[in-house]
């Protein structure tokens, strides 16, 4: 997923239903294939072609998807669930090599529509991006928008981390490898993302799952999580504006 600041202050006052199965609007002028038809996606202004996935869309129903429906429909279900909705999108709505996004701000996921044409290829990106959901889930909850690696460093392959380092790297975005290469194993991994959206369902993260020891800081420091018998005593995270109000 490709990082980018999206423009701030854009009043989201539409009459049409944010989370309508096929969105009409009057549509805003922008140009295809660029950060800005992507913005204007992420922020449901340009809906044009969009339609939200659910376990029941009709592309779904392709026999194609045979060998793949029954872990797509345990993301989708998932996903509905923790109120993350899942958009497949026109091709024009992503930059070059963006097949798939997860934006933490507004809790909203989107499929580039290409990815219809390839089961295995939907439902990896699927995987992905729910990934980065369980990330969101990790990091203190769908209320905040921090991500947190979920698996440890010892969990991950090191074909994983080098592939991954070389791709970000290559677009000078190495400050997300931690977050993908995280991402990149859990694709590989059969219903690892369904099980792990499905726990996100039932409470918080890290009381079900050990966090990463830097995740532990951050959990203690924004008062998700009692400091660890003084191994990890409690410091106020610095950034506190990303922090909601915790527990402890």
């Amino acid at each position: 997923m490709k990082k980018f600041i999206a423009a701030i202050g854009i009043t989201l006052t539409l009459t049409l239903p944010a989370y309508a199965d096929k969105l009409l609007n009057t549509q805003p002028t922008v140009r295809p294939y660029s950060l800005e038809a992507m913005g204007c996606m992420i922020l449901l202004e340009c809906t044009e072609g969009i339609e939200k996935l659910t376990a029941e869309s009709e592309f779904l129903k392709n026999q194609d998807f045979d060998p793949f429906r029954e872990e797509i429909v345990r993301i989708v279900t998932a996903l509905n669930k923790l109120e993350v909705p899942v958009y497949v999108a026109p091709e024009r709505y992503f930059t070059p090599r963006t097949v798939g996004l997860y934006k933490p701000n507004y809790n909203r996921f989107f499929i580039n529509e290409t990815l219809l044409k390839d089961p295995r290829e939907f439902l990896g990106t699927l995987r992905h991006e729910g990934w980065h959901t369980v990330q969101d889930c990790m990091g203190g909850g769908l209320k905040t928008s921090f991500m947190a690696q979920v698996h440890q460093d010892s969990e991950i392959p090191a074909w994983v981390l080098k592939s991954t380092r070389l791709t970000y790297e290559s677009m000078m975005q190495s400050r997300a490898v931690p977050w993908e290469a995280d991402a990149n194993w859990a694709e590989e991994q059969s219903n690892v993302t369904a099980e792990k959206l499905e726990m996100c369902t039932q409470g918080p993260l890290w009381d079900q799952i050990r966090p990463t020891p830097l995740t532990m800081d951050w959990l203690i420091g924004c008062g998700f999580m009692k400091p660890q018998e003084g191994k990890y005593p409690y410091y106020p995270n610095k950034k506190v504006e990303y922090c909601t109000e915790g527990k402890y």
